[in-house]
């Protein structure tokens, strides 16, 4: 008797991981909450493939494409492998979570900056910025560590009527200082142009004088002076 309980309890429990293992993708979409990143709805639909790995299509604002996931742990960290693909837009990483932190590891992106300036008023650049994002942690709504750049390729922007510039290729880096994430953005020439930093939930930005120079709206002066900041309350909710 309890020979046939046995094996009885393991068929049960291998059809159990047998079908859980086929369950498809469509069903755990149809149940994700509704996404609104950017203000704008994140609209999720097509899926294809098992629950653990496979892609749905996606489309954001005027941006569609296909999302693909892979389930990876990295240790004891659960996670899934991303790649975005949108037309001009390229994204792929890993991202991982645990005790309600989250970690994004080996990003790659390119991302045209035509993009973004569309939703800039009197304003309109082109170009790609590649991004490489070897880590970024978030623990308590905090950044604990980031590390990263950025490179921008170069193009043209213009603002209002009239004003336009030739902008040559700036790289970006992003590193954790003692109190926060930084990203220092520089010219040509090595020329710090914008600091950005994030400390006790609060964001600032700098902008030197090299970087209206740059753009030829600013003429004399030290390069090295701050002709912007900014402080605003920054903080970082919880994906979902």
């Amino acid at each position: 008797m309890m020979r046939w309980f046995a094996l009885g309890a393991v068929f049960v429990a291998s059809l159990v991981v047998f079908l859980v293992a086929l369950m498809p993708a469509a069903l755990v979409i149809d149940r994700v909450p509704a996404l609104r990143p950017g203000g704008a709805p994140l609209v999720l639909s097509d899926a294809r493939g098992p629950w653990w790995g496979g892609d749905v299509r996606a489309r954001w604002r005027d941006q569609q494409g296909r999302l693909s996931w892979r389930l990876d742990w990295h240790g004891l960290t659960p996670g899934v492998n991303l790649s975005l693909a949108t037309g001009d837009l390229q994204a792929r990483g890993w991202l991982g979570a645990a005790w309600g932190d989250w970690r994004l590891e080996q990003w790659r992106a390119q991302v045209p900056v035509a993009m973004v300036s569309r939703q800039v008023p009197q304003g309109d650049a082109d170009g790609t910025v590649s991004l490489s994002l070897l880590v970024l942690e978030l623990a308590d709504q905090s950044v604990v560590d980031a590390k990263g750049t950025l490179d921008y390729s170069g193009g043209t922007v213009s603002w209002g009527r009239d004003g336009a510039a030739r902008v040559p290729p700036l790289d970006g880096l992003l590193t954790m200082a003692e109190n926060g994430p930084r990203l220092t953005v520089t010219g040509p020439d090595q020329q710090q142009l914008v600091l950005a930093s994030l400390e006790d939930k609060t964001l600032s930005v700098q902008v030197r004088r090299a970087w209206p120079q740059l753009l030829g709206v600013s003429q004399g002066g030290d390069p090295s002076d701050v002709v912007f900041r900014m402080r605003r309350p920054l903080t970082l909710g919880r994906p979902g």
